[in-house]
């Protein structure tokens, strides 16, 4: 599978064919105006208009909480915060036999219960940015907990935002690297690191 960033906590994962699209910029998006395809989408929030264009026949598309399958992709979300309001959602998405955890709009710790769904992914991709998200610091209690084999931050410093965000770079230096920037990553199950975890740099 290939995997992309779209900007804040936007991401784009491609097995085979099937595209799917987590927390894609909505269509008053400073980022992407232009509306985009795919088989499967998450809403980064149950208040976001849906902004995808179905590749196929139907789109496949997920604006709450619970467990839904579609095409041999399973997708598990939480609420974020667990009760009252829903600020955004959080995913645990399998394909191709990879756990993808995705914490989305993040901005506190994760709750036991949390945790429980999202400990020992394959891949995390969790927020870094600071301000109404995760920063640094907690982005690596966040990583430290669930202990997944390859890390990519998101929800990052862009210069089409108006909130000011950290740059990924806070976060590599908090974990003690400085991997080189790229646009997509390509990754299978065979090849993920088994005794130690990789930390990828993707630029949207």
């Amino acid at each position: 599978m290939t995997i992309e960033l779209l900007g804040l906590s936007g991401v784009k994962i491609q097995s085979g064919d099937t595209i799917i699209l987590l927390a894609p910029p909505s269509a008053k998006s400073p980022l992407r105006a232009s509306r985009m395809k795919a088989d499967v989408v998450v809403l980064g929030s149950p208040k976001d208009e849906i902004n995808v264009e179905p590749r196929a026949e139907k789109l496949f598309a997920i604006s709450a909480a619970g467990e839904f399958e579609a095409g041999g992709i399973f997708v598990y979300c939480l609420s974020n915060p667990p009760s009252g309001p829903v600020d955004s959602l959080l995913s645990r998405v399998t394909v191709e036999g990879v756990t993808i955890a995705h914490l989305g709009g993040l901005g506190k710790p994760l709750t036991e219960s949390s945790l429980d769904l999202f400990e020992g992914a394959d891949i995390l991709l969790v927020p870094v940015g600071g301000k109404d998200v995760l920063d640094a610091k907690a982005a690596k209690s966040a990583v430290e907990s669930i202990e997944p084999r390859v890390v990519i931050p998101m929800h990052f410093a862009q210069k089409e935002l108006a909130t000011a965000y950290d740059s990924a770079s806070k976060f590599f230096r908090e974990m003690g690297t400085s991997p080189a920037a790229q646009e997509r990553v390509k990754l299978l199950k065979k090849d993920l690191p088994t005794d130690t975890m990789d930390i990828l740099h993707i630029e949207p």
